[in-house]
């Protein structure tokens, strides 16, 4: 893949880039970025995807590979637009700590009252749950909707509203509050409770406080996968090959777990913004805030709404998202300052640390 592809994608930092091009530093970074991304695209069977990585030298490196929509045969480009999954989780979490930094949120905060949603206290122990406990998945709320059935006689459309998947979605069983447990209900009830605080819709919301200061001029809550700049998700291949798409559900999703659709260059924008461009997007001190580990003894550390974890090279602050036939791998490494990104469009269910496998490929020892 050639730079010139992604010219309209990286704006000012092409113009940097094309000129060292021809430089065999250049060369070799594009050429690592490339084979790593055919590497993972083999080893996960998916159609296609993108692998973004951007260093000290604020230079963004991208490559694209694979299909968007198998049907039609539309190649993905680093302008491919995807859906993200749980890393949209990061931005939910972002816009729960503006409000606190505002003086309008308290983490300490009973989180029911600001849900003011009738039918919602069916969720077992969201009357004991703060704000606080939201964010870092300690509130024992049961995981609603995402690891259900996602549609039924009673409710056929792939589109639920945050009242409907509070009120009506089916749930899993509730755990201990105080422990870390992953639960996607906490990151709804939090998208409801940015609605409510902002008088508008989790779209309008995260567009004015937090597209539109990173520049992320290519990036909405849902999309048409009709659009051919839309990539379509895949799950599994059966065993004739076909493959189902479920790009309707993803891009259907309203709700503050998994709300964003993106390109690789914008998610690394929004990465830049929080992580690099300090009070940006947030006070530095409420940043800290959130990469405070959480989990307690659980294998993944996590804050609120980031995971924090040890790395070989290093902490590294992001979060993955796997929903609907879409993956995302979303991490930025302080020590090296650098971001790395990749959104693949096929089911990913290993027990691989996709992360690491991208750090080891990109990062040098």
């Amino acid at each position: 893949m050639g730079w010139s592809a992604w010219t309209r994608a990286s704006g000012r930092r092409v113009a940097l880039l094309c000129l060292l091009a021809g430089a065999p530093g250049a060369v070799a970074a594009e050429e690592t970025t490339g084979a790593a991304l055919a590497g993972l695209l083999r080893r996960y069977d998916a159609p296609g995807g993108v692998l973004a990585l951007s260093g000290p030298d604020g230079i963004l490196r991208i490559a694209a590979a694979g299909l968007a929509d198998r049907a039609r045969g539309i190649p993905v480009t680093p302008d491919t637009r995807f859906h993200i999954a749980s890393t949209g989780k990061m931005m939910t979490a972002v816009a729960v700590m503006q409000l606190v930094q505002a003086g309008r949120l308290a983490l300490s905060d009973p989180a029911l009252p600001l849900v003011d949603l009738p039918g919602a206290e069916r969720l077992a122990n969201l009357g004991t749950a703060t704000v606080a406990d939201l964010l870092s998945h300690r509130s024992g709320i049961p995981d609603c909707l995402r690891n259900a059935a996602a549609s039924s006689a009673r409710h056929p459309s792939p589109r639920w509203t945050v009242a409907e998947a509070l009120t009506e979605a089916p749930c899993g069983p509730p755990t201990k509050p105080g422990a870390y447990v992953y639960s996607n209900t906490n990151y709804m009830l939090l998208g409801r409770i940015v609605e409510r605080m902002d008088g508008t819709g989790l779209a309008e919301a995260l567009e004015a406080r937090i597209f539109r200061p990173a520049g992320m001029t290519a990036t909405s809550l849902g999309a048409d996968p009709a659009d051919p700049a839309v990539a379509h998700g895949y799950r599994a291949p059966k065993p004739d090959g076909s493959r189902a798409d479920a790009s309707l559900y993803a891009y259907s999703s309203p709700l503050g777990d998994a709300p964003v659709t993106t390109t690789a260059g914008d998610l690394e924008r929004f990465m830049t913004a929080l992580f690099r461009r300090s009070g940006l997007l947030l006070d530095p001190a409420l940043l800290r805030e959130m990469l405070v580990d959480r989990a307690g003894d659980a294998e993944d550390g996590y804050g609120y709404g980031i995971m924090v974890e040890d790395s070989d090279f290093g902490p590294k602050h992001g979060h993955p998202g796997r929903l609907a036939g879409f993956r995302t791998e979303a991490w930025y490494y302080p020590e090296r300052d650098s971001v790395v990104i990749l959104i693949m469009n096929g089911d990913e269910n290993t027990d691989d640390d996709v992360g690491l496998l991208l750090a080891r490929k990109l990062l040098a020892p």
